[in-house]
């Protein structure tokens, strides 16, 4: 896959394209079943298969939002090279498209830097200023330049497409369902980190953590602990992570610390990501060490019961 990080006005893509737009936030199973049909689609008509999508989102973009998105740049990139996308457009959302008309969008997105045959699009897909362009205006559009023109509806069963989207996901998420999150991305809800240097009071105590900054950019997770997996080096260990303030220790800043089961790498300074399979319990102040260690303990066992069922 070709992956095209650009400026509207330095976008140019020659070959012949089918494509469909949109951020796509998550690439649920629902974004999946479509892209999967456009690389089908594209196949079958001697075109090359393209997701246009923005960055930052539109929304983050006009709301100045931090703790939106479900997948970093990375993930995204990752899991459209899986489905087998031949180019992934990202436009740089700057004022230049903010101010774009549904015309000129039309115009100069579709037709002047890209050169598009088809287009396959959500049924509630809006472009433009004021989000004026919808899919009566884009297959008009598309009728009169000679794009073959189809929905979501074509591709999609209206009962997933109407259970699922990105924004029931984020609801999930906040609210630490990330069982119920992960069924309908298809896959685990995950963050990616450095590990930077702790208290290093885990170790003290004996469950050693590995310590990194959750990402602003992403929806905020309940604060809690979570049996989770984690990926680091390419090989998945198992592991039971806490996101919050440590209000035990009278900390304020929220960070993502997680126990590696059976493990004892030094592994400072390298980035591992974090997949969440199941909220354990919320966060809350303990009276102690003692008390918290306690409940530490109780909450491994549940991690590694929750984790080999699984398997």
């Amino acid at each position: 896959m070709k992956y095209v990080y650009s400026k509207v006005n330095d976008l140019n893509i020659s070959q012949p394209l089918a494509i469909s737009i949109g951020n796509f936030d998550g690439l649920h199973i629902g974004h999946q079943k479509l892209l999967q049909n456009l690389v089908a689609i594209s196949k079958n008509k001697k075109f090359l298969s393209c997701l246009v999508s923005f960055n930052p989102h539109p929304i983050s973009y006009f709301k100045k939002d931090k703790n939106f998105l479900i997948d970093v740049e990375q993930t995204k990139i990752e899991l459209l090279e899986k489905i087998g996308l031949d180019f992934y457009v990202s436009i740089i959302f700057d004022k230049t498209i903010a101010n774009l008309t549904s015309n000129e969008f039309e115009n100069t997105v579709l037709s002047k830097c890209l050169n598009t045959k088809l287009i396959l699009s959500g049924l509630d897909f809006k472009y433009g200023s004021g989000r004026s362009g919808n899919i009566i205006t884009l297959k008009n559009f598309s009728d009169k330049n000679n794009i073959d023109f189809n929905t979501a509806e074509v591709v999609l069963d209206k009962e997933l497409s109407n259970k699922i989207s990105s924004s029931t996901i984020r609801g999930m998420i906040r609210e630490g369902d990330v069982k119920s999150a992960s069924q309908m991305l298809g896959r685990e809800f995950e963050v990616r980190g450095t590990i930077i240097q702790g208290d290093q009071r885990g170790r003290t105590i004996g469950v050693p953590t590995a310590n990194i900054k959750y990402n602003d950019l992403q929806v905020e997770l309940k604060k809690g602990v979570y049996a989770v997996n984690v990926t680091y080096n390419n090989k998945k260990y198992r592991a039971i992570a806490n996101y919050g303030i440590r209000p035990t220790f009278n900390k304020i800043t929220p960070l993502l610390e997680v126990h590696i089961l059976d493990f004892n790498q030094d592994i400072y300074n390298q980035e591992i990501t974090v997949s969440f399979n199941q909220m354990i319990r919320e966060e809350f102040k303990f009276d102690g060490i003692e008390q918290l260690l306690k409940q530490i303990k109780t909450d491994i066992s549940m991690a590694r019961e929750i984790l080999n069922h699984g398997n």
